[in-house]
C-alpha cells in the first residue's frame, strides 16, 4: 500500500482531518467505529454511482490504523477508536504535527528500500525534495515532479495518481509551502518551527550542531537525519553532490532564515567558538555564519 497514491487509504489528509475533529469533540475523545464513520462519511452524502468515493473514509480509517495514529482499543465489551497518546503526546497537539511523527516513526520506516510499504514512498520523496538545491529547484508540482525524481532516482517510478498527491502532503506535513493552487517551494519552516518547542526551552543557547542533532533525531529527512543519510547516498550516485560538512543545505538554511526574522529563533556567530556552521544560499553562496542559536519564543498557533 502506497500513502501517496490517491487511490489508496492514507492520501486523504482532509477525511483524516474529519476523524481527528469528531474525535476531539467527543466527550472520551473516543467513539465506536460505526458512529465515527455515521459522522464523518454520512451515507446520504455518499453518491451511490461512486464505489470509489463512498469507499475512501473505510480506507481512510483502515490506513491509519494500521500506520498506529489511530487505535482501536476494547473496554467494557465496546470497542471504540481513539487518538494514540504516542503520538499525540500533548493535549493540544496539532494533528499534521502527530500525524508527521506517525509518519516517520521508524514502526513505518523499517526499510527504506522497499516500496509502497507503509509511510516509505513519503519518506524517501521529503528526503530527496529537501536534499535538492532549492534554488536550482524553485518549485514542484504535479507537472514536474515525476521528472525531478526520475532524474535523481531513476528506480522510483512514480505515477499520475502520486504526483497529484505528494506537493499537497509536503505541505500539509509543513516540508513545503503552497504558491498557488498546485505550485509548492520545498520549505520545511512550518515543521521545524512546531519541533523546536519540544527540543529546546525559551531563553536556551545552545551550539548550532547541538540544534541540528535535537532537529535531525525529530525530523530524520533534514539534513544528518537517518532517512536523510539513506537517501543521499542513494541519489549521490545519479549526479547529486553534497555540500561541504560545515554547509547546511539551502532548504533548512531558508528555514532556519525565516524562522530568524519571524523572531522565534536567533542566531549569532561567536568569533572564538568553533564547530561554525554556514547557511547556503543562491549558487552555493555563504549567506551567514553560525555558532549559536537561542529559541526566542516558541511561535505556536
Amino acid at each position: 500500500m502506497s500513502i501517496i497514491n490517491n487511490a489508496h487509504g492514507g492520501s486523504q489528509y482532509a477525511v483524516l482531518a474529519a476523524f481527528y475533529q469528531v474525535l476531539k469533540a467527543s466527550p472520551k475523545n473516543t467513539l465506536p467505529r460505526e458512529k465515527l464513520m455515521a459522522l464523518c462519511a454520512p451515507a446520504t452524502l455518499q453518491t451511490g454511482d461512486s464505489e470509489n468515493a463512498s469507499g475512501k473514509a473505510p480506507k481512510e480509517l483502515s490506513a491509519w490504523l494500521d500506520l498506529g495514529l489511530l487505535k482501536e482499543e476494547s473496554a467494557n465489551g465496546a470497542t471504540e477508536i481513539c487518538l494514540n497518546t504516542n503520538y499525540f503526546s500533548t493535549k493540544n497537539m496539532p494533528l499534521r504535527q502527530a500525524a508527521r511523527r506517525c509518519l516517520q516513526a521508524v514502526v513505518n520506516n523499517r526499510d527504506l528500500n522497499s516500496r509502497d510499504e507503509r509511510a516509505v514512498d513519503l519518506t524517501l520523496l521529503a528526503a530527496l525534495l529537501l536534499a535538492l538545491d532549492v534554488y536550482q529547484n524553485a518549485e514542484i508540482s504535479s507537472s514536474n515532479l515525476e521528472v525531478l525524481v526520475s532524474s535523481f532516482m531513476p528506480d522510483f517510478r512514480i505515477n499520475s495518481n502520486e504526483v497529484a498527491v505528494v506537493p499537497g502532503y509536503l505541505s500539509w506535513l509543513g516540508f513545503a509551502q503552497q504558491l498557488t493552487r498546485d505550485r509548492y517551494a520545498v520549505d520545511p519552516t512550518d515543521a521545524i518551527r512546531e519541533e523546536l518547542t519540544f527540543l529546546m526551552q525559551p531563553g536556551e543557547q545552545l551550539s548550532i550542531s547541538e540544534v541540528l542533532q535535537r532537529l535531525n533525531q525529530a525530523l530524520p529527512v533534514l539534513d544528518g537525519g537517518s532517512y536523510r543519510q539513506q537517501v543521499e547516498g542513494r541519489i549521490s550516485l545519479d549526479g547529486w553532490q553534497p555540500l561541504s560538512a560545515n554547509r547546511i543545505s539551502t532548504s533548512l538554511s531558508r528555514a532556519l532564515l525565516r524562522l530568524q526574522l519571524s523572531g522565534i529563533i536567533n542566531m549569532k556567530a561567536e568569533s572564538d567558538a568553533s564547530g561554525a556552521m554556514q547557511l547556503t544560499g543562491r549558487k552555493g553562496s555563504v549567506l551567514r555564519t553560525v555558532t549559536h542559536l537561542t529559541l526566542t519564543r516558541t511561535g505556536a498557533h
